[in-house]
């Protein structure tokens, strides 16, 4: 639907004379330009990337603290007073260590931390100050002219990097406590071994979900294991979620999509069977069982690449695919032609948006598809959404359907984040 309106729409557009691509097209180079391919996602895509516990930096910050336009708060503790902190591109740990494995964060504030230290008492000794003192605030330099104004020179640059290891410690120390009174690492490994290996050990889920961590933790991994398996064992799964009085109800509206799927998909000589099913979508969700359960078989990313990177890349080859075959292409410059016709690929340039809510991990994924590609740079992604959500968020929104769908909390009134 979105993309019918935005063609509509360019084709109108491309009626006046002059418009903004004749424009574009004057003031770039006929041979270098080539247009880009824009790719519209709805998020029944994949719904997996969307609850995974993720173990780098950026997305655990995201996920677990809350970051919010690049700004992240702190509430008061214990160490201080609330705080809030910037985390853009101008922050240059954050840009060369904001995808690493948080353990390995950890170990490169450390190592920027003892840099500091270095430096500072080698500015100390230069200039005969304090010779024992770590901190290096200016008071006691002294010493001759030139080591003088070369200490004098470092005092800001030292302070900044000060400013921004405490910054990315106060960060890390609370994430690492946030680490260990939800067994998060725990949550991550047993996500990480359904999502890529397509295995679990049934002991270490059941204990998760017993154990440590908050309700939408739970939900979330279960809803992992819903959707990572065929023919799933849920009545354990499902008791140990009522033990911790979880809301059921995003488990419940993913299961039935999941039922609905597998039933459309083997209703083919029933068509009694195909009705219900489009009578229980078009009264709960006012659309068709297509949009409803549409991309279903892709709920799952299947190992490392997730399935919007693979489809991605797929629209970009411009060539026949099985996995895409299926998707409307629309070209407001061609003639009408219903769903249009085959793209000339390749493309070097891709803009990706996802009708529903997007993720860092998505984008990291799209973004290393173009830094993977070949030859080097030769390809781009641009990457949107509606809105960025978290796990918690996401499960939140899902429980939200599953309300609507009319299948109870079935678990306790409380919401997920509780």
């Amino acid at each position: 639907m979105v993309a019918a309106a935005l063609d509509a729409r360019l084709r109108h557009h491309l009626l006046a004379k002059p418009n903004l691509f004749t424009e574009a097209s004057a003031s770039a180079s006929v041979a270098s330009f080539q247009r880009p391919v824009l790719c519209l996602f709805d998020r029944n895509l994949d719904l997996s990337v969307g609850i995974q516990h993720d173990w780098s930096y950026r997305p655990l910050v995201h996920d677990v603290l809350g970051l919010k336009l690049n700004k992240l708060k702190m509430p008061a503790d214990k160490s201080g007073p609330a705080k809030a902190y910037d985390l853009d591109d101008s922050d240059a740990f954050w840009v060369a260590n904001s995808w690493s494995p948080f353990p390995r964060v950890a170990e490169e504030i450390e190592s920027q931390l003892a840099k500091y230290k270095q430096d500072v008492d080698e500015v100390n000794q230069r200039t005969g100050g304090n010779k024992d003192g770590i901190e290096f605030d200016g008071t006691d330099l002294i010493g001759n002219t030139q080591h003088l104004m070369n200490a004098v020179n470092s005092l800001p640059e030292l302070t900044e990097r000060k400013k921004m290891i405490d910054k990315h410690t106060n960060i890390a120390t609370a994430l690492l406590g946030h680490i260990k009174e939800r067994s998060l690492d725990g949550y991550c490994d047993c996500g990480n071994d359904m999502l890529t290996k397509g295995t679990v050990d049934r002991s270490t889920l059941l204990g998760l979900l017993r154990g440590k961590g908050t309700k939408a933790d739970k939900l979330r991994l279960a809803v992992t294991y819903l959707l990572c398996f065929e023919t799933p064992e849920l009545e354990q799964v499902e008791a140990a979620l009522r033990e911790s009085e979880v809301d059921m109800s995003a488990f419940q509206y993913v299961k039935r999509i999941k039922s609905l799927n597998t039933q459309f998909s083997a209703s083919s000589s029933s068509s009694a069977t195909r009705s219900n099913i489009v009578d229980w979508a078009e009264k709960l969700y006012g659309q068709s069982i297509s949009a409803v359960t549409a991309g279903v078989k892709n709920l799952l990313s299947s190992g490392r690449q997730l399935a919007l990177t693979r489809t991605v890349e797929a629209l970009m080859e411009g060539k026949p695919n099985p996995e895409v075959d299926n998707y409307l292409l629309f070209d407001p410059r061609a003639p009408r032609s219903g769903s249009g016709g085959q793209f000339k690929g390749p493309f070097r340039e891709a803009i990706v948006f996802m009708i529903g809510g997007g993720n860092y991990i998505e984008y990291r994924s799209l973004m290393e598809l173009a830094e993977c590609s070949q030859p080097p740079s030769s390809k781009h992604v641009i990457y949107g959404a509606t809105e960025i959500v978290n796990g918690v968020e996401f499960i939140e929104q899902l429980a939200e359907l599953g309300q609507k769908a009319g299948l109870g909390l079935g678990g306790g009134n409380n919401p997920p984040l509780q």
